[in-house]
């Protein structure tokens, strides 16, 4: 995080004070999510489906080509395991902070985060009735905007830390890994 921190303020320090003008920059998006998860206690895989909302919030910086903020979402992906067979509808919340750079050629968008916290939950599905919570890990992504909105793929490697529930025979939830894959329509705007 330290070398983050600085590259960060070498960039800003390279150009004018001019050009360090900045402003308020908000991108809300739609999204659809594929995950391939591991839960580590017996190597089984789960899968998740589904659409979600996402909101970019934060600050843009040297000529709006910079930005740094916070970053939400909010999905109902479907919930899918395999060696137990529960498949149920869930809900999925994350938040975290990114940093991306907004290229004048062609609008190319690339950006960097890191995911703070964060949940899935599965409904009810048969016998198992679980929750993974805690989700840390890296985030990534890469757009290009034409006009006023962009197309974009992200990637989250999630582990989650802690689970709870009912999931049959498993004593434990823990370390729940999620490797997820979105694809987003979004707006960025900058004020």
């Amino acid at each position: 995080m330290k070398k983050w921190s600085l590259a960060f303020a070498g960039l800003l320090l390279l150009f004018s004070a001019k050009s360090m003008a900045f402003g308020f920059y908000l991108e809300p998006g739609l999204f659809y999510e594929s995950g391939d998860g591991k839960v580590d206690i017996d190597d089984s895989k789960a899968t998740t489906k589904g659409l979600g909302v996402d909101v970019k919030l934060g600050m843009n910086f040297v000529d709006k080509m910079l930005f740094v903020g916070v970053d939400g979402s909010y999905s109902m992906p479907k919930f899918e395991h395999s060696n137990t067979g529960y498949d149920a509808d869930a809900t999925s919340m994350t938040y975290g902070a990114i940093i991306g750079v907004q290229t004048p050629l062609v609008g190319l968008r690339f950006w960097a985060g890191y995911v703070f916290g964060g949940t899935l939950d599965p409904e009810e599905s048969g016998l198992f009735d679980v929750k993974f919570e805690e989700a840390t890990g890296p985030k990534v992504g890469v757009g290009i905007k034409i006009f006023f909105v962009a197309l974009n793929v992200e990637y989250m490697d999630l582990k989650y830390k802690k689970g709870s529930g009912n999931w049959g025979s498993i004593p434990s939830l823990d370390d729940f890994n999620n490797k997820v894959t979105m694809v987003s329509l979004s707006v960025p705007m900058s004020f």
